[in-house]
């Protein structure tokens, strides 16, 4: 099988450009790939259609990664939209969003000295979590709408949250380690 290198990630994937996505119909189709382009059935072949197949599957893997995931997707659509940004260097302007992101994190910080660690752990994962599915929300409506410049700062906030989420899971295996 062939994979046009050049498509881009949901067209590779049959799905139209857009935030929404069936998680399961892309896990289906992933795996579709996955068994086409298994290395067992390119072990007799030329080293060069070795490399493709090799070349193709780090394509679809690539894909796969970004379209599952919320972050990604969005970043993703903003590119193929034209959308100038650096990701990894611009912040949000929202004064108000930032100063909340300060004080998120400084109790992400203070969980060790909690009551109850792990209770206060939970407690923020979930409001991490909604205030992430508000973001998400907002930023689909943006996106369907045409209004970029919003889509990208709520792309933008969502990545704190995205931090957020990965220090809290960092605390949450220092405290499973400490109680082993």
């Amino acid at each position: 099988m062939d994979i046009d290198l050049t498509r881009n990630y949901f067209e590779l994937f049959g799905f139209p450009e857009s935030f929404a996505m069936d998680q399961k119909e892309l896990v289906t189709r992933y795996r579709a790939f996955q068994s086409i382009l298994h290395p067992d059935r390119y072990s007799g072949k030329s080293g060069q259609e070795q490399r493709i197949a090799l070349q193709q599957t780090a394509f679809v893997n690539e894909a796969y990664s970004v379209l599952k995931s919320d972050l990604k997707r969005a970043l993703y659509l903003l590119k193929l939209q034209d959308v100038d940004f650096d990701p990894d260097t611009e912040t949000s302007r929202d004064t108000g969003f930032l100063m909340q992101q300060m004080e998120l994190h400084e109790q992400v910080a203070a969980v060790d000295e909690a009551g109850d660690p792990a209770a206060t752990l939970d407690e923020l994962a979930v409001e991490f979590r909604q205030q992430q599915q508000g973001l998400i929300s907002r930023f689909s409506e943006e996106f369907v709408q045409g209004n970029m410049e919003a889509a990208k700062d709520l792309a933008l906030k969502l990545q704190f949250y995205e931090r957020l989420t990965g220090q809290l899971k960092e605390k949450q295996e220092k405290l499973e380690d400490q109680l082993l």
